[in-house]
């Protein structure tokens, strides 16, 4: 299964956004739901072959890991209002769905119960091996930071493990991009 690990550093832990207001009440929820429409969603259906799990680090209780499976999800549109509402009822405890997890985790026990799976990891940086040169392993972990970046800190613990960075080129793309780049790189494979 192809995973990705979005570091949102301003995403919310609570259901209290707007969903009339994605970028401003929500610590930049409208990226965190682009980045699950992008991992998940292809035309007429689901990559059932990958998960997408963005850990939040935003107010008020940190961090949160919200989990979404495409081999489980039901009922979820593509589009980011919809997939925030799903955010939100999932926050709340109100609503279930098979494909959405809320786990309270941080980013490094997410790291390493991926990595005691025996999980490969991808740090996706604009500095490090061009993707054409890289071999990848389709079975792997994507991990990527938000319009902030992810920290130093969280870097170095991913490089504990299994590991290899790479770029996809001299472009600075949005975290919501670098998604569709690597299901394409992948789905060439």
């Amino acid at each position: 299964m192809k995973q990705f690990i979005l570091y949102a550093s301003k995403a919310v832990t609570s259901p209290d956004f707007s969903l009339d207001d994605l970028p401003g009440s929500g610590g930049r929820m409208d990226l965190v739901a682009r980045c699950i429409c992008n991992a998940l969603w292809i035309s007429h259906d689901l990559r059932r072959d990958s998960c997408i799990h963005v850990v939040a680090c935003g107010s008020p209780n940190p961090p949160v890991v919200i989990s979404f499976y495409g081999n489980r999800l039901r009922g979820v549109s593509p589009d980011e209002r919809n997939i925030a509402a799903w955010i939100k009822k999932a926050l709340a405890m109100k609503r279930k769905n098979p494909g959405i997890s809320i786990r309270k985790l941080s980013f490094q026990q997410l790291v390493e119960e991926l990595a005691s799976d025996g999980n490969f990891f991808y740090i996706l940086h604009e500095k490090c091996r061009d993707i054409s040169e890289e071999k990848l392993k389709v079975d792997s972990v994507f991990v990527l930071g938000d319009h902030m970046g992810l920290p130093k800190k969280e870097e170095k613990f991913v490089e504990r493990f299994k590991h290899d960075k790479i770029s996809l080129g001299t472009t600075s793309y949005l975290a919501s991009q670098c998604i569709i780049v690597l299901h394409y790189e992948l789905d060439k494979k």
